[in-house]
């Protein structure tokens, strides 16, 4: 398992839809996971560390896990089937560990609640086969939305290209199946 940081979030060219970036350290790498539209907005509320006056469903998990006396100790984002990855989350409570299965973008959105670290399978990493190297630079602009900076000349390459999943992948046209189909 390599642990890994909740970068940010970004917007797919294509299709509109969120893109949850995840850095993993050890690689300078970034794993993307196309994610749906609620999934983004509570990932968002918790990065930016805002709250609502009532609370909203991920904030009523973790409340419901502090108040059974537990705590939640990790997420592992553990397989990748096709192109949808798979997760657990792992309440502790006195010497009991409880393995939870959930959507990645659910899981993470719990993490950054309770500042439970991330961790993802290295075969998830290996198999995975979409992690974006990008300097420092090229991922600030990205995260933040800046265009990116020209080239002083034609040597210097163009920019990345968009990020897209794969042609092949119907995730964002069966939307009304999230439970089973989404990326997370």
């Amino acid at each position: 398992m390599i642990r890994v940081n909740v970068a940010g979030m970004v917007l797919d060219e294509r299709t509109q839809g969120p893109i949850l970036l995840l850095h993993v350290p050890p690689l300078d790498r970034y794993l993307p996971i196309w994610i749906g539209p609620p999934e983004a907005a509570a990932i968002g509320m918790a990065l930016r560390g805002e709250q609502f006056e009532r609370p909203l469903t991920h904030d009523l998990v973790c409340a419901i896990i502090d108040g059974l006396g537990g705590r939640l100790s990790r997420v592992v984002i553990h397989d990748l089937r096709g192109s949808t990855f798979l997760a657990k989350v792992f309440i502790e409570r006195e010497a009991e560990v409880i393995a939870v299965d959930a959507r990645p973008s659910d899981a993470i959105a719990l993490a950054l609640r309770t500042a439970a670290p991330v961790f993802v399978a290295e075969s998830v990493l290996r198999d995975g086969g979409r992690l974006l190297a990008l300097d420092p630079e090229a991922a600030r602009r990205l995260l933040t939305g800046e265009p990116p900076a020209a080239a002083p000349d034609a040597a210097a390459g163009a920019p990345p290209p968009p990020l897209s999943p794969d042609d092949d992948d119907d995730d964002d046209e069966n939307e009304n199946e999230d439970d089973e189909q989404e990326g997370t």
